[in-house]
């Protein structure tokens, strides 16, 4: 088994006015250029029955197609490039081959055939793009680790048809104490840990008892959680980490950029200083007020000063809360709500900023290049459309 590496800094959430600003210690010369996006293209209707969109997962793009999950309906919808409907692959939602439950993921397996994820099924269904068949593959999602204490989560089919897995939130942690540092791992098709890719950061809840009824516990989990942040590209070539802690208020405001391969070698480390955004006053207090409508709290002064301690160790927002790989290597990379948008900020294959944009909260880049990027929008009524850009310059 490959040895856990162990990466530069950890991995966090943060905000995106990081873009203008240069990586530490490999700097980038000159600012980040600042994109334009220009619609080409919109896929979607409000009331259509082929092109009202229920509900969007993942997309792929390839040269010819366009490939929507739509989770509700249990298919993947299959558009040209100019936005015309082709086919449906799946049968809809159900338990039968070719069906699906709870799809969440969806990927490559070489150039003819999409995977997708069923965690509720807890297997791995591969269509023909020309044929629409479908061959199904179960996987145990909870394969223990070496120590029998770690649980996993399948997300990505690899190049060569391994699996890996993601390690899963643990139980609660009696010590305040906001993430852990597990494996993500590879297993085989038993449910057996084969392989370590890296060692990432998981959120963990804190069990909050003061304030409650005797032998009360409340598991509870900080609103801006602490735990790595990770994509697979597509194909299952490899996958891209970004750490997830929030600046403490000393020190340089950087957060790291990891890349490594399908298997664990890794592809570039680069850190990049940002622009760090306090937690605004009052923050904590709406969260603590959700929790209280709960009803289960016997002193309220003694449970919201334990949260209070608990929250406001966390006094700046994580700087980046999203990531992306795109289809030719690139990373983008999201920051936090602003005043109702989002800076997203664009690395090259050796990881070198090579560009940032502006977009609506609400969107969200679905798949990528240089040149082009299908996003997900959502209008006032809450529909969502998937829209092409091309990319300036």
């Amino acid at each position: 088994m490959r040895a856990a590496r162990r990466f530069v800094g950890g991995i966090l959430p943060v905000p995106l006015a990081l873009a203008c600003a240069a990586p530490v210690p490999e700097s980038v010369p000159g600012a980040v250029p600042e994109w334009t996006l220009q619609r080409r293209l919109v896929i979607g209707s409000p009331d259509h029955p082929i092109y009202g969109l229920s509900g969007v997962g993942s997309v792929l793009v390839d040269e010819d197609r366009v490939y929507v999950l739509l989770p509700l309906e249990g298919v993947i919808r299959v558009f040209s490039r100019e936005g015309q409907f082709v086919r449906d692959l799946g049968g809809g939602r159900g338990e039968g081959p070719g069906e699906m439950t709870r799809p969440t993921t969806l990927g490559w397996r070489g150039p003819r055939t999409i995977w997708v994820g069923d965690m509720i099924l807890q297997r791995f269904t591969f269509f023909d793009v020309a044929t629409g068949e479908a061959e199904t593959i179960p996987y145990r999602s909870y394969a223990p680790d070496a120590h029998g204490t770690t649980r996993f989560e399948p997300v990505v089919v690899l190049a060569d048809l391994r699996v890996a897995a993601a390690p899963l939130p643990p139980d609660a942690a009696p010590a305040r104490r906001s993430s852990a540092e597990l494996p993500m791992v590879v297993l085989d098709d038993a449910g057996r840990m084969r392989d370590t890719l890296a060692l990432v950061s998981v959120p963990v809840s804190t069990e909050i008892t003061a304030g409650l009824p005797e032998d009360g516990v409340l598991h509870v989990s900080h609103p801006l959680e602490e735990g790595d942040i990770w994509q697979f590209a597509s194909d299952g070539s490899g996958t891209v980490l970004v750490e997830g802690r929030s600046w403490t208020g000393t020190g340089i405001p950087e957060f790291g950029v990891t890349k490594v391969d399908a298997d664990g070698d890794t592809l570039f480390r680069r850190r990049i200083v940002y622009e760090p955004h306090p937690v605004p006053d009052g923050y904590y207090r709406d969260e603590i007020n959700r929790l209280l409508d709960y009803g289960v709290v016997v002193d309220r002064r003694e449970f919201v000063g334990a949260m209070l301690e608990f929250y406001e160790r966390t006094r700046y927002f994580p700087p980046v809360t999203s990531v992306r790989l795109g289809s030719d290597g690139t990373t983008w990379l999201v920051g936090v709500d602003r005043d109702g948008e989002r800076d997203w900020l664009v690395l090259d294959a050796s990881g070198a900023s090579i560009g940032r944009f502006r977009l609506p909260s609400t969107s969200r880049v679905s798949y990528a290049n240089r040149h082009e990027a299908w996003i997900v929008e959502r209008d006032a009524l809450d529909i969502p459309y998937v829209v092409r850009y091309e990319i300036l310059p």
